[in-house]
């Protein structure tokens, strides 16, 4: 039963990107570039602590948010919005500090818990987005991203602070940034 929740996990995670990145094509969803590029880049993080912790179960989901974010970003060069923004350098640097303070330390779980805290000030521009523009968002592309977290938690065997930080951060960012994206657009029609 968990293979079969880590394989939805994956899947939903997966299907979502697919149909967000047909939407930005289309001109229909307008991520923010440095958020993308910047969960891009932290995705891949994600992998490398995942990978040194022989986290599997998680670590097919940070890959998959990888490849598609960078597919993401890439496409948001031409459809996305926003630029380079002081909070990005200072998320930028957070990221490249995590990753400098994993190897000096070798230490995985503590370049989890930067990645982690670094991928969510990544997301803040994408928030203050979602509040500000939220038709220029997709909703269901970050609700799809808490029941990803969910079948991933729902994956794991072991229950321990290091294999559960990352599924329940998506779970928690992606429920978030979807219900402000629903609750806005809704206040907005009004």
């Amino acid at each position: 039963m968990k293979n079969i929740f880590l394989i939805l996990s994956v899947l939903i995670s997966l299907i979502a990107y697919i149909i967000g990145i047909y939407r930005i094509i289309n001109g229909n969803f307008r991520p923010q570039r440095m958020t993308r590029f910047l969960l891009a880049f932290l995705a891949l993080i994600f992998v490398m602590v995942l990978w040194a912790r022989g986290d599997r179960n998680a670590l097919y989901l940070a890959l998959v948010m990888f490849l598609c974010n960078f597919i993401v970003f890439a496409l948001s060069i031409k459809n996305g919005i926003g630029g380079t923004t002081k909070l990005d350098m200072v998320v930028f640097v957070m990221a490249i500090f995590s990753l400098i303070m994993w190897k000096i330390t070798n230490n995985p779980v503590l370049g989890l818990v930067m990645s982690t805290m670094t991928d969510f000030i990544a997301m803040v521009p994408t928030i203050i987005k979602s509040w500000v523009l939220p038709w220029t968002e997709e909703w269901w592309f970050y609700i799809s991203g808490t029941f990803s977290g969910v079948f991933n938690i729902l994956s794991i065997s072991v229950f321990t602070f290091a294999t559960l930080a990352f599924p329940v951060y998506i779970f928690l960012v992606c429920t978030a940034t979807g219900l402000i994206i629903i609750f806005r657009n809704k206040c907005l029609k009004k």
